[in-house]
């Protein structure tokens, strides 16, 4: 019989999603090595193993990377394969997604587990986060929606709906092997997403333009 060749692909794996969606929960349960039936088919589906799961790539050690322009630094922490925790709503956007492009441009093979979550779900789990932990930095984006929930929430829910179109928008630019789509804390895989259970809205072209001009400072937080 003949030898199983060895896969030398070399493959990056994104967990992304917005904060407070569970994204260090299921990278927890998966390096635990005794995962949940559903993260251990998270892990399969997505390949989480071997080397790739051995080298976890933090952004903290990649923007210093970025900043010394020291070539080729990002390709050497990348190896022959790795995960990436990605907060789509976290600080410092437009920076992370060049040297997530950088990444994926080193990569054999891109998988995206993208982990959506409900707006009034998602305001309800940081505003906790906020009160229960004040002491824990939160970015200028979530803190921002935050207030803006907390006297027009409807401009709220537009402003998440701008957020969540802009990150499937890079996805769909992206060169993705795979994109494995779950929602948040609900043991199951979303073939296509429902925009009216996330509570998104339809936003015109018009409507579009007022938001970006309107709350130009905020959604610039992740652009």
């Amino acid at each position: 019989m003949p030898k199983k060749l060895k896969n030398n692909k070399k493959r990056l794996v994104v967990i992304s999603g917005p904060s407070c969606s569970g994204k260090s929960w299921l990278i927890h349960q998966i390096r635990s090595g005794f995962p949940s039936s559903f993260a251990g088919s998270v892990q399969k589906k997505c390949k989480i193993k071997g080397r790739v799961l051995r080298n976890r790539l933090r952004l903290s050690s990649l923007r210093k990377d970025w900043k010394t322009f020291e070539e080729g630094r990002l390709q050497k922490r990348f190896g022959r394969g790795g995960y990436l925790h990605f907060d789509v709503t976290g600080r410092h956007q437009r920076l992370k997604r060049k040297i997530l492009q950088e990444l994926m441009k080193s990569a054999d093979q891109v998988i995206i587990l993208n982990i959506v979550v409900g707006f009034e779900q998602w305001i309800e789990v940081n505003a906790l986060r906020r009160d229960q932990d004040p002491e824990r930095s939160i970015s200028s984006f979530v803190k921002g929606m935050l207030k803006l929930n907390a006297r027009d929430p409807l401009a709220a829910r537009k402003c998440y709906t701008y957020a969540f179109d802009r990150w499937q928008r890079y996805l769909d630019c992206s060169p993705l092997f795979k994109c494995v789509t779950v929602e948040s804390r609900e043991v199951k895989f979303i073939q296509q997403v429902d925009r009216a259970r996330l509570g998104l809205v339809e936003l015109t072209v018009f409507q579009l333009a007022w938001l970006k001009i309107r709350y130009a400072f905020l959604l610039a937080r992740v652009s």
